[in-house]
C-alpha cells in the first residue's frame, strides 16, 4: 500500500539523515521527558528538578541582560518612547543615533552585509582589540555565529572529496553542516593531558594521511576559547597553527564566540586576526566569527553576530557578497545588539551613573561565570571515576568518565555509544 505522504525517509535528502546535532539529540529529548514527568508530579526520580546543560544558554540559567542594551532596543522597537522620560537620557541619545543612521528603521531590510554604522563600529572594535586595521567592507553581520559558519562553508566546499579539519572534542555544528554539504569531516584530536592543547605535529600528520586518501582539505576549524573543552590557546600555539595553514594552503575558520569568557588569570584571549596580521611571511585566508549569544551578554535568542574576512581574494570576496545577498540580510535587531556588544557605554559618551550600572552588571555576569566554572570543575573532580581539566574559558567543562568494561560491552550489544548508554541508563547496575 502506497504511503499517504509524498516525502519519506527513502526519498528525502540523505544528507539530512546523516547530519547529527548532539546538543539537541536523544539525550536532550530524554531530559525533556524526565522534566515533564517531574512537573506532572512523578516521584520516581531521586531529584526534584533537572538542569539542562547541553547548550550554552546563559539567560535560561538566570544571567541578566544589560539594562542599557535592552532599553535602547525597546526604544528602537517602539520609537514613540522617544517622547517619554522612561529611561535615562543616554538611552535616547543612543537610540536616536541609530534611528538617524538607519534610513527605514528596524522593520525594513538592511544592506546585505548589515547596517553601515554597525559594520563601522565592529571594525573599530577589532582595531582596538588587535592593533591592526579592519575594513567595514570585510565584515558581515549574521544571525549568531552559526549562520556565518554556514556561509563560509557554503563558499569553500565544492564537492564530495572536500574536507574540513575539525577539533575533537568539537561543537557538533561542524559535523552536522559538513554532512549536509556532503563533505568530509577530518578530525584532529586535542591533547587532554596538556590541557586540550593543539599539537601542530599531529595536525600535519592528519593532513598528510587524509590527503593521501584523496580528501581535498580546504579549511581548518579552530575554536578558541574551546567549546566544549574550555581551553585558551597560547599565542605560540596559534602561530604554529598559522604556519601550518599557510604551509598547506588551507583556510582558517576561527570560532571566537567565547573571547570574553576567560577565567584563568595567567591566560588571555588573542584573536587569529591579530596573529595572522602579525605574520605577513605566512599568508593565510581567515574567517573569524563572533556572536552576541555567548560572552558576558548571553543574548542567544536575539541572534546577533558577525564574521570578518582577512586576506581573501577580491574575486572571491565578490562571490561572497553575492552569496550573502541571496539571503537578504541578518535580522536587524540582532545587528543593533551586535553594535551594542562592540560599542557599550563608555566614559566619552555616557554619564557616570549609566557607566556605573553597565560596569556593575558586566562584572556580576563575569563573576557568576567564573564561580560556576570552578563549581562545576570541583564537583566533577569529586566524583568517582571522573577526571576533568580546569575550565580556562568558554562555558563548558569536558570530563572524562571511566566506565566499567561490562557497561561498555552492554552498550555495544545495544549498538549505542558508551557515553550515550551511560547517560540514558541513569544508573549502571552491571
Amino acid at each position: 500500500m502506497a504511503s499517504k505522504h509524498i516525502i519519506n525517509l527513502k526519498n528525502m535528502n540523505p544528507a539530512v539523515l546523516q547530519a547529527e546535532y548532539a546538543v539537541r539529540g536523544a539525550m536532550v529529548i530524554r531530559a525533556k521527558q524526565i522534566k515533564e514527568e517531574i512537573q506532572a508530579g512523578s516521584k520516581k526520580y531521586p531529584f526534584k528538578d533537572l538542569t539542562e546543560c547541553n547548550i550554552g544558554n546563559p539567560q535560561a540559567f538566570g544571567q541578566q541582560p544589560f539594562s542599557f542594551h535592552r532599553q535602547v532596543l525597546s526604544v528602537l522597537m517602539n520609537p514613540s518612547l522617544l517622547h517619554t522620560k522612561v529611561y535615562h537620557d543616554d538611552v535616547y541619545k543612543r537610540a536616536e543615533l541609530y534611528l538617524n543612521s538607519i534610513e527605514h528603521g528596524l522593520g525594513a531590510y538592511s544592506d546585505s552585509q548589515g547596517f553601515p554604522i554597525v559594520r563601522k563600529n565592529i571594525a573599530r572594535y577589532i582595531e582596538q582589540r588587535d592593533g591592526f586595521p579592519s575594513n567595514p567592507d570585510n565584515i558581515y553581520t549574521t544571525d549568531g555565529a552559526s549562520s556565518g559558519i554556514n556561509i563560509a562553508l557554503e563558499l569553500l566546499l565544492s564537492g564530495p572529496n572536500d574536507g574540513v579539519m575539525i577539533p575533537i572534542p568539537q561543537y557538533p555544528l561542524y559535523t552536522a553542516l559538513l554532512a549536509l554539504k556532503n563533505a568530509n569531516p577530518v578530525p584532529y584530536f586535542l591533547n587532554e593531558e596538556k590541557g586540550w592543547s593543539v599539537d601542530t605535529e599531529l595536525l600535519q600528520q592528519v593532513y598528510d594521511e587524509n590527503t593521501k586518501k584523496g580528501i581535498n582539505i580546504k579549511a581548518l576549524v579552530v575554536i578558541n576559547p574551546g567549546n566544549p573543552t574550555g581551553q585558551v590557546l597560547s599565542e605560540s600555539d596559534m602561530k604554529k597553527i598559522v604556519e601550518f595553514a599557510s604551509k598547506n594552503r588551507i583556510v582558517i575558520l576561527a570560532d571566537e564566540v567565547y573571547q570574553l569568557n576567560v577565567y584563568t588569570k595567567n591566560k588571555k584571549f588573542t584573536s587569529f586576526k591579530k596573529i595572522c596580521a602579525s605574520m605577513p611571511n605566512h599568508p593565510v585566508d581567515l574567517f573569524s566569527f563572533h556572536s552576541t549569544s555567548k560572552g558576558i551578554m548571553g543574548e542567544c535568542g536575539i541572534r546577533g553576530g558577525y564574521f570578518e574576512i582577512f586576506n581573501i581574494d577580491k574575486d572571491v570576496h565578490f562571490q561572497l557578497e553575492k552569496l550573502r545577498t541571496m539571503f537578504l540580510c541578518s535580522n536587524t535587531t540582532g545587528q543593533i545588539l551586535t553594535d551594542l556588544m562592540v560599542n557599550p557605554p563608555n566614559p566619552e559618551e555616557n554619564s557616570p551613573e549609566v557607566l556605573e550600572q553597565y560596569n556593575r552588571e558586566y562584572q556580576n555576569n563575569y563573576n557568576s561565570l567564573v564561580y560556576r566554572a570552578k563549581l562545576v570543575t570541583d564537583s566533577l573532580r569529586k566524583m568517582k571515576n571522573v577526571i576533568c581539566n580546569e575550565v580556562e574559558g568558554a562555558m563548558y567543562a569536558f570530563p572524562r568518565i571511566h566506565l566499567p568494561e561490562k557497561a561498555i560491552e552492554e552498550a555495544q550489544r545495544r549498538n549505542q555509544a558508551p557515553d550515550l548508554f551511560y547517560t540514558m541508563s541513569g544508573k549502571l547496575n552491571i
